[in-house]
């Protein structure tokens, strides 16, 4: 959980420092995406952590606490660099972040989506090929015992 708290915090810091700067927000797009992929996989760590089997029959929540600073910090930087977008940024900025991060999660959860269905069809391929491989060798099973019986009956 820390590594993300770790990454929000240097893109946050790249964020802020170019805007303040001046430069245009599509200047620091790879650190916008990775303060939105750092909130997100908090927001996945900690549900994970909430609904985990451990979890339920344990009924301890030792990582809530954390997990929840850990976002709100996230939360208080998202609402600061809200801040310096608007104070120090060119107009509208602020609405092209929000959109940019919204297209982001889009694609990162429809790479989630193709990944996992890619990952589907592979094991149903596999399954197609072991299910065919197992059903030629029963019948490859069943045409010697024919051929084996009808040999010794003297069919052959």
């Amino acid at each position: 959980m820390l590594e993300y708290v770790a990454a929000a915090n240097a893109a946050y810091s790249v964020i802020r420092k170019a805007i303040e700067n001046g430069r245009e927000l599509h200047d620091c797009a790879k650190a916008v995406a990775d303060i939105t992929h750092a909130e997100d996989a908090l927001r996945n760590k900690s549900n994970q952590q909430k609904n985990s089997f451990w979890t339920k029959i344990s009924g301890k929540s030792d990582g809530d606490l954390e997990s929840f600073m850990a976002l709100e910090k996230v939360k208080e930087q998202q609402k600061q660099l809200k801040e310096a977008m608007i104070y120090y940024g060119r107009p509208g900025l602020h609405a092209d972040y929000v959109r940019f991060c919204v297209e982001a999660r889009k694609s990162r959860e429809y790479a989630i989506k193709e990944k996992a269905k890619a990952w589907n069809d592979l094991k149903e391929t596999i399954l197609l090929v072991i299910l065919w491989a197992l059903g030629i060798i029963v019948l490859c099973g069943l045409i010697a015992g024919v051929v084996y019986g009808l040999k010794n009956r003297g069919y052959f």
